[in-house]
């Protein structure tokens, strides 16, 4: 392929702005593209040695879309990464009640969402201003304000990284969980996600039950899906999470599902941290913050750990800092290294299982990490 660079730097292909070159580094805008790709990572090169100086065989490959969900490491990634470019936006079914689209995995999330709410399709305005391609969406299952990007998806077509072939997987083969999909579990690594079709409602109601939302929206309790998404772009903005302005991977930290036994012990150790009053806090909090995929687990936000318990708003470690605005947010303040970034999350995370017994885990993928 004539278009792949070498010893490309992929930082600027990140919201964090952090990581160090790819070996090799190629944009692909269609499913030839990859197939191209994928056969010249097969290549084996005695020649190239990596970091510790061992020669590379075939290449591994690495998709990055919109380089909002990942932690690309100061060294970089010694294989080939392919960046998602895959454009479509086709209706292919409108009916009475639903709209029935097909969207390619390289669209923009939000431009998507954007373009539902124009057209007062319900489904994802709960998602809008989370940065990220259609791809990054259904690969983690995206979510936020009491809505996930699973909800609304019927199938996905991927191709596979063993086969060579394009294969569809219905809603029910995609294993969608909290932040989980085949295609980061099980099936990691296999698969490139090419486009999805995506199943949308032509009424609905709008979902504030959220806690920021239902506090947005107090003084008026019956808003437009186009109040929501405007109102869900400001709150994100003010807490720090417009990418043009503030480098971040977003949401660093999965929040805790818990069951009923495990919720009230977490209740107890707050009480004798905190006091009864904190405890009392975050009872009222989960009822307001339940997803679809909870099912009978108890949500409880890493933010009011990170936050309430312990305090760590501006904590810094060299370039990098937890966001004054949102805790939950590890922000590169203009010469991180990913370094910093991750001694923020293992100190947060040692913080949390002293105070907890909870294990704090990343909702970034890391990349080019031993």
């Amino acid at each position: 392929m004539s278009n792949i660079k070498e010893n490309f730097s992929l930082a600027s292909f990140t919201t964090l702005h952090i990581g160090g070159p790819a070996r090799f580094f190629v944009e692909v805008s269609s499913v030839e593209d990859i197939q191209k790709a994928v056969e010249f990572a097969k290549i084996p090169r005695p020649d190239l040695k990596n970091s510790k100086g061992l020669a590379l065989g075939a290449l591994p490959v690495f998709v990055l879309g919109g380089g909002s969900n990942v932690l690309i490491s100061d060294e970089g990634f010694a294989g080939l990464v392919l960046k998602i470019n895959i454009k479509k936006r086709e209706v292919l079914r409108d009916d009475k009640n639903t709209i029935t689209l097909k969207v390619g995995a390289g669209e923009v999330l939000d431009e998507v969402i954007g373009w539902t709410v124009e057209n007062i399709w319900w489904g994802v305005e709960n998602l809008s201003f989370v940065p990220g391609t259609i791809g990054g969406a259904i690969y983690m299952n995206a979510g936020c304000y009491g809505q996930e990007f699973s909800e609304v998806v019927r199938s996905v077509k991927a191709f596979d990284l063993v086969t060579h072939e394009l294969k569809t997987f219905m809603k029910g083969d995609c294993s969608f969980t909290y932040r989980h999909s085949r295609f980061n579990a099980h099936d990691k690594g296999r698969f490139i996600v090419v486009e999805t079709v995506l199943e949308l409602n032509k009424t609905g109601n709008p979902n504030i039950k959220y806690a920021d939302l239902e506090k947005w929206f107090q003084d008026k309790p019956e808003p437009s899906q186009k109040d929501v998404r405007e109102a869900l772009i400001t709150i994100r903005t003010n807490k720090g999470q417009d990418p043009s302005k503030v480098w971040s991977a977003g949401s660093f930290f999965r929040n805790f599902k818990l069951t009923s036994g495990e919720f009230e012990v977490l209740l107890s150790k707050i009480k004798k941290e905190c006091g009864d009053s904190l405890a009392l806090e975050l009872k009222v909090l989960v009822d307001k913050v339940k997803a679809p995929s909870d099912g009978d687990k108890i949500k409880v936000p890493a933010a009011f750990i990170l936050d309430k318990m312990l305090g760590l708003k501006g904590f810094k470690v060299g370039g990098g800092m937890h966001s004054p605005m949102q805790v939950l947010n590890l922000v590169n303040t203009g010469d991180a290294k990913a370094s910093d970034i991750i001694a923020l999350y293992e100190n947060a995370q040692k913080l949390v299982l002293e105070k907890t017994g909870l294990t704090l885990l990343p909702e970034p993928e890391f990349v080019g990490f031993e």
